[in-house]
């Protein structure tokens, strides 16, 4: 079982789990880690599958869902319903990398990714000093435009960008930040 996490926004830290209040309804959610390779994945395609618009291109998709079995897999759950996923692996001596997060469409925007990087951060200053995000090049595409600001509100700054590394509609922009 996983941990509580610290609370952001309109919410109250109880018991390890926290209480956000969103526009319908007070919320809580828990982190917690997942081992079990099987699972890991089963977590990994329940959220992209609601995301086509991130996760739109099958055979990227089915390799983050089948690359979750060899990372760490943290997710946030209310109650039964999975809400949101976060994979880290590590690049280098000194730096971690998240390898995919998600949050279902309809839960976005109330703090669940926030806590899933925080937690990931926590995880990864154990070893390193830096965490960097790969995703598409902002001015590229309205959805991924979101993604840019979610990370850079988070701390994150623009690396590089390799143009060519995915391919010319989805150039990849490295983020990257000191968590050490």
């Amino acid at each position: 079982m996983g941990q509580g996490v610290r609370c952001v926004r309109k919410c109250w830290f109880v018991r390890g789990k926290v209480r956000l209040k969103s526009r319908k309804e007070l919320m809580m959610f828990v982190i917690k880690e997942v081992k079990d390779e099987d699972q890991k994945m089963a977590v990994v395609a329940e959220i992209l599958r609601d995301l086509p618009e991130w996760f739109g291109i099958p055979e990227s998709t089915q390799a983050y869902i089948e690359g979750a079995k060899d990372l760490k897999v943290w997710t946030a759950f209310q109650e039964s319903n999975l809400l949101g996923f976060v994979s880290l692996s590590y690049s280098s001596e000194d730096c971690a990398e998240i390898d995919c997060l998600g949050v279902k469409k309809s839960f976005q925007g109330q703090g669940i990714g926030r806590e899933l990087i925080t937690t990931i951060e926590r995880e990864a200053v154990k070893q390193v000093d830096y965490l960097q995000v790969k995703t598409v090049a902002e001015g590229s595409n309205k959805d991924y435009d979101r993604t840019n600001v979610f990370y850079r509100s988070l701390g994150f700054k623009k690396l590089e960008i390799f143009p060519q590394l995915w391919d010319l509609k989805n150039p990849c922009q490295i983020l990257i930040k000191k968590i050490n």
